[in-house]
């Protein structure tokens, strides 16, 4: 413990932000032609959280699943078997390598090098990759905005209930501080909110999923399960919807003996919220999204369904989310389980807003991809 809350101060003592461009999008990336390889999730998450974000564009999508003639996305598709680079690309161009199977990162790099690309990258190497929001605060106040808040993170360094969530909390506030991916240790993905190494002590009887997405975790949850008392889901992406209940309605009768969906996003009030669709991931509330969708409280919208687990991954509105479901967390003093990596100040002010309702959490933090991404907080009583 004391080991990281040493460390932790000292990255307070730094006058700014290390400058490090081996990990920037302005210095990988900028005035070069971009080419992406794989075309999958990780494809549409560099889309939106790098290209989109920052006015860039992929000249071409490279996976052996396409082939010549094809677009991904609107981005010409090829497979590299068939694609032959210029010398100019092979000396200037950057290929960003998007999947995310580390067991496959070998054979890729191999076969784009032997292509004779001579700039290959993973997109995990990009810290904004992993950046989903940025606080309005941040942006103005830079490298102030953490030593601001410093009081509040050391605060919420002493909230955390064992070594791991102290140690995976000091890294994810120095990827932040330094401005480049740092190794966080990491759990199995598929053990996400169902942690094997936390003692959870209301369990998952009663199930809330917000984020629903295409059912994923409600899959985990029968199989790990098998058939519980009730399962309640959100999901606002019509797509990602369609899928989630089709599933549901398959399986309600092994699921649950009781199972509802609801067509909405989470939120502290009832309101309609401008969406952007992320090509059926990374889907989220935001002020410039091109539709419109009902956002709910959990308070109003399952005000007798005592749940015993809520988990949470709203893509940025945690916060408010929690916010909404206040009543329901005094009265069933539920186990959480709610990401708190699409924001820098997520990871503290997520924690702190829970301990101020007093309602005896223990908490711990568990990481399941190694970088920032998938941070979960669990809360236990």
């Amino acid at each position: 413990m004391n080991d990281s809350r040493e460390m932790l101060l000292k990255l307070f003592t730094q006058a700014s932000f290390p400058y490090h461009p081996a990990h920037s999008v302005r210095d990988l990336l900028g005035n070069k032609k971009i080419f992406a390889y794989g075309g999958g999730d990780g494809f549409i998450t560099f889309s939106v959280f790098v290209l989109r974000k920052y006015g860039l564009e992929a000249y071409a999508v490279l996976d052996r699943k396409f082939k010549c003639g094809d677009t991904h996305l609107g981005v010409p598709a090829f497979s590299p078997l068939e694609y032959t680079p210029t010398a100019e690309e092979k000396a200037d161009a950057v290929v960003v390598v998007t999947v995310g199977k580390k067991e496959y990162h070998k054979e890729i790099f191999n076969c784009l090098r032997g292509l004779g690309f001579k700039n290959v990258i993973l997109a995990t190497e990009i810290y904004e990759y992993h950046l989903l929001h940025t606080p309005k605060e941040l942006e103005a106040q830079g490298w102030d905005y953490y030593l601001n808040n410093q009081n509040r993170i050391m605060a919420c360094f002493d909230l955390w209930t064992d070594d791991l969530s102290r140690e995976i909390f000091f890294r994810v506030i120095q990827t932040h501080m330094h401005k480049m991916p740092i190794r966080i240790p990491d759990c199995a993905l598929e053990d996400q909110y169902f942690p094997k190494d936390i003692n959870l002590k209301k369990g998952y009887s009663r199930f809330v999923n917000c984020g629903a997405y295409n059912g994923d975790t409600v899959m985990r949850l029968n199989t790990l399960s098998g058939k519980v008392d009730a399962v309640a889901c959100f999901e606002p992406d019509p797509y990602n919807f369609e899928l989630l209940t089709r599933y549901l309605c398959a399986h309600h009768h092994e699921m649950a003996h009781e199972v509802v969906a609801f067509p909405c996003g989470v939120f502290s009030h009832e309101m309609q919220l401008h969406f952007a669709g992320g090509d059926k991931i990374n889907s989220m509330i935001s002020e410039t999204g091109e539709s419109i969708i009902q956002c709910v409280s959990l308070d109003r919208a399952i005000p007798g369904f005592k749940p015993t687990f809520i988990s949470m991954d709203v893509e940025g509105v945690e916060l408010e989310a929690l916010q909404g479901a206040e009543m329901l967390v005094k009265e069933n003093k539920p186990d959480l389980g709610i990401c708190v990596y699409h924001a820098p100040n997520h990871i503290w002010d997520i924690p702190l807003y829970l301990a101020d309702l007093h309602l005896g959490y223990r908490f711990f933090l568990r990481n399941y991809t190694s970088f920032i991404s998938e941070t979960v907080l669990y809360a236990t009583t």
